[in-house]
């Protein structure tokens, strides 16, 4: 046999250690450490955790969002983009959208089956003629001709478009043509309704009987909100100054404010310095005069008086 397995028998064969009531049962853990950590100190600690929402680069498109965000708040828009501004209100636009997606137009499944059953109806021999259903129309060019030709009833039209020229002077042939429209947020929201992406704007050229009253409640309240709202049309946006700005124009007003207060409590001071002095020589000037008559002997008011006497007793 070798030393090897004689060494390793007797170890198996030696009596194991009792542990005392001190002793731990198992070894202490060793905390983990990150080999490629930074040690900023001498107690080797790691890097502090840190917010780092400002050093965070974000993608290309959400920066040049928000740049331009920013932007159309500082710069002065004019009123023919800034109509988009204002927008239908949320408890009509969910209204809007309620009875334009009854109105969306058909799938290319949709129009198959219509299709299908007509062909098999003529097959048959039964002469069914199947209407095109009262649909939505969308694309730029189409509810341009719509407006132009006086066929649309009403005109949607979506406030983020980009470029904005696509958009801008819809509004304005809208009322030239008698036909009322509404600006609405979201041209995602519209393309939803058409199946597609996005959509700049929709047009209504019909509604069914059952909707007659709901579709003429909309056009009530788009009306005056767009059509015949002169304010929109003539209002300027941006101009808001951030906060950075108008701290720096609160504190300039602030200093010549106090420098105003400054020169006026100066001007003050020295007025009441000139008072002073005049009254101290008015005093100077009448207690001259007292020196002068005492050293004469008499007081002038007593050497006109002697002058009168004289004049009396010469007259007798």
């Amino acid at each position: 046999m070798s030393n090897k397995s004689k060494q390793a028998r007797q170890k198996k064969n030696q009596p194991k250690k009792q542990k005392g009531k001190g002793q731990r049962k198992g070894k202490k853990k060793q905390k983990k450490v990150d080999k490629f950590a930074k040690v900023y100190s001498k107690q080797k600690k790691s890097v502090p955790v840190r917010d780092l929402y400002q050093v965070m680069r974000w993608p290309k498109y959400i920066k040049i969002q928000r740049q331009r965000k920013v932007l159309m708040k500082r710069l002065r828009v004019p009123p023919a983009i800034n109509q988009f501004t204002n927008t239908l209100e949320r408890n009509t636009a969910y209204q809007l959208f309620t009875l334009l997606s009854k109105y969306s137009p058909e799938t290319k499944k949709q129009k198959k089956t219509r299709l299908q059953k007509v062909a098999e109806s003529k097959v048959i021999g039964d002469n069914v003629k199947s209407k095109k259903p009262i649909t939505v129309k969308y694309g730029i060019n189409h509810v341009t001709s719509l407006v132009e030709r006086k066929k649309a009833k009403l005109v949607i039209i979506a406030h983020d478009v980009d470029p904005i020229e696509l958009v801008v002077w819809l509004p304005a042939l809208c009322r030239k043509m008698g036909i009322p429209y509404c600006i609405v947020k979201g041209k995602a929201r519209l393309g939803k309704v058409v199946h597609k992406k996005t959509a700049t704007a929709l047009a209504l050229t019909d509604v069914k009987q059952q909707d007659k009253n709901a579709f003429a409640k909309i056009i009530d309240i788009c009306m005056p909100k767009f059509n015949d709202n002169v304010e929109t049309r003539t209002k300027w946006g941006g101009g808001v100054l951030s906060s950075k700005a108008r701290k720096a124009i609160e504190k300039n007003l602030e200093s010549s404010q106090l420098s105003k207060k400054l020169m006026q409590e100066q001007k003050i001071r020295e007025r009441i310095i000139k008072e002073k002095l005049e009254q101290q020589r008015l005093e100077e000037e009448a207690q001259k005069k007292k020196e002068e008559e005492a050293k004469n002997g008499k007081p002038e008011a007593d050497k006109t008086e002697d002058k009168k006497d004289t004049k009396k007793t010469s007259k007798k």
